[in-house]
């Protein structure tokens, strides 16, 4: 394996803090089997890795297999996500799996993205949202993946899966840990460990390489989580209207006064910056242009009332 990429295997921790705040117990768990499975350490026959991710809505399962995926495995249809909410009866399973020799279903078209020129699998991630909900027939093919390292489509195609990493997040045991407020997390941990294996079957439990519990996002992480999705949503506008856009304090605390909710952790936090943001630069945009201004700064406080300032713009 090359050097840079051994180096950049090593960093992986430090990448993922950087990027997913207050999870450090749940990405160093990850770390270790993300590490092994990249230096190409697990069994040949199985996939690179695997993970029940579980914990609260909004705490960050998605968002760090969407940036351990992202950092491993650059490149486009590297993250093949299935809802297993929409997956439910048999009807919802056959559009995912096909429904015999001429038809190919959802996951093989999705799959089909993810190969190179050659036609073969690029490897990446397979994500494998709510799986509590999915149908009974779905977690005996899931038997298959995460014991062979491979899976067959009802057409026959034979898709070999040994150079991803497989994730299925769960709520399972979200409303007991949410009500254990004093409890340490290798309580809660605990409690919610063993309700995963009373609600799922126990060969898939046990085929798992890691069970990762995400803690609750407590008001003091949730404001890092808000000004760190403030500095990223107003670099990205900053970029796309080409124009100096910057924001202070009081806008991050009228964020979370509006957008702070324990129950389902950073998930209103983005949707109220998307909001409150893109609403004033969009006002912004539309008075500039009716007036035939050309020049101007941004800066936007709580009052979503931006204050412009000269400075060479054109649309």
């Amino acid at each position: 394996m090359p050097s840079n990429n051994i180096e950049q295997i090593a960093y992986l921790n430090e990448h993922l803090t950087s990027h997913i705040i207050g999870q450090n117990r749940a990405i160093e768990k990850a770390c270790s089997v993300l590490q092994r499975g990249a230096l190409k350490l697990s069994h040949p026959d199985r996939p690179l890795g695997s993970f029940l991710f579980v914990g609260p809505t909004g705490v960050g399962k998605t968002e760090l297999t969407k940036c351990f995926t992202k950092y491993l495995f650059p490149g486009e249809h590297r993250l093949i996500r299935f809802d297993m909410s929409e997956y439910q009866n048999k009807e919802q399973l056959e559009v995912l799996l096909g429904d015999g020799a001429n038809a190919q279903g959802q996951m093989g078209r999705l799959f089909d993205l993810n190969r190179d020129e050659q036609g073969n699998l690029q490897g990446g991630t397979i994500l494998f949202d709510e799986i509590e909900k999915a149908h009974p027939d779905l977690l005996l093919i899931l038997l298959q993946v995460l014991e062979d390292g491979r899976l067959t489509l009802r057409d026959g195609t034979i898709l070999n899966l040994r150079n991803f990493f497989v994730v299925l997040t769960s709520n399972i045991g979200a409303s007991e840990a949410m009500e254990m407020r004093k409890s340490t997390p290798e309580t809660i941990e605990r409690v919610v460990f063993a309700l995963v294996r009373e609600k799922l079957r126990p060969e898939l439990v046990g085929r798992i390489t890691e069970i990762v519990m995400f803690e609750r996002l407590e008001y003091d992480v949730q404001v890092k989580i808000a000004r760190l999705m403030l500095e990223r949503e107003v670099d990205r506008l900053s970029k796309q209207l080409k124009m100096t856009i910057t924001f202070d304090d009081e806008l991050l605390e009228q964020v979370l006064i509006d957008g702070f909710d324990a129950r389902f952790g950073a998930r209103p936090l983005r949707r109220n910056i998307e909001r409150l943001v893109e609403c004033a630069i969009t006002k912004t945009v539309l008075n500039l242009h009716t007036a035939g201004t050309q020049t101007q700064n941004i800066h936007i406080k709580n009052n979503i009332t931006p204050t412009l300032t000269p400075k060479p713009f054109t649309l």
